[in-house]
């Protein structure tokens, strides 16, 4: 790593989650960890859908919408990074239905979906992770990528798993810290969630994109809005990539091989 960058772990901005990996540090063991968490977490993450969905039925959807798509969220984000690409998908179309509820809620699709989580979970959990099949491809010299998301595990995952891929990673967990962290460092690309506590990640690519500086760092967008005018939106403001979660992994490499 470059001696003129900061010390390991050190910040622009105080208060800021801001954490600097060199390419391998420790990669496996997050990812494993990471599978490990998800697995043991999973029956309850499943038994909190299936108490708000007999919720919603008994007594309406007032309040419980948004905790039915946050953990069918995190599910999606997380099954996506450890390996469980089946569930990711199925966790996804529960969010969406939970996110479209303009003419109501489905509860018969939303039970089935559940239904269909779990049995997922089974065959995903009988394949070995694709990060597992065989040791990550050598990247160019130097290559870090600046890891932008406001979730710590599924910051620290992506990290980890870029990490294997043989890149260095920058990790920042608000907008606010973006534009510090890309000076102090330089990264090679930007992985930048749009939903992020402060200033949005559409605010921080216009800033990035106005900078003479920074301006020719290619930017990826990492988001759950997937309608067409939030792609625009993305990609007007100078993005480079704009990829919808939950983002598999062999797919996120081989976006950062073409930019890179």
């Amino acid at each position: 790593m470059a001696t003129d960058n900061p010390p390991e772990g050190a910040s622009p901005n105080a208060g800021e989650v801001h954490e600097v990996h060199a390419a391998g540090a420790g990669s496996e063991a997050v990812l494993r960890e990471g599978r490990q968490r998800f697995v043991a977490g999973f029956p309850k993450r499943c038994d909190s859908l299936e108490m708000l969905v007999k919720a919603i039925s008994a007594r309406g959807p007032r309040g419980l919408m948004s905790p039915l798509r946050e953990i069918a969220h995190q599910i999606a984000g997380m099954a996506g990074t450890v390996g469980f690409p089946l569930v990711s998908d199925r966790a996804a179309e529960l969010e969406e239905l939970a996110t479209n509820t303009e003419y109501g809620f489905d509860l018969p699709a939303a039970r089935v979906l559940i239904d269909a989580i779990r049995e997922a979970f089974a065959a995903d959990l009988a394949m070995p992770p694709s990060w597992a099949l065989a040791p990550g491809a050598a990247r160019p010299a130097g290559a870090r990528i600046l890891v932008v998301d406001d979730e710590p595990d599924q910051r620290e995952l992506v990290g980890g798993f870029l990490r294997s891929a043989g890149y260095e990673t920058i990790l920042v967990e608000s907008g606010d810290a973006v534009v510090a962290a890309a000076r102090s460092h330089r990264p090679a690309l930007i992985l930048l969630d749009a939903n992020l506590p402060g200033m949005d990640g559409y605010a921080v690519c216009r800033l990035l994109k106005s900078d003479p500086e920074l301006s020719t760092i290619p930017v990826v967008f990492t988001t759950v809005r997937s309608s067409l005018d939030d792609r625009l939106a993305g990609l007007t403001l100078g993005a480079d990539e704009y990829l919808v979660k939950p983002i598999q992994t062999t797919e996120l490499l081989l976006r950062l091989d073409l930019l890179l």
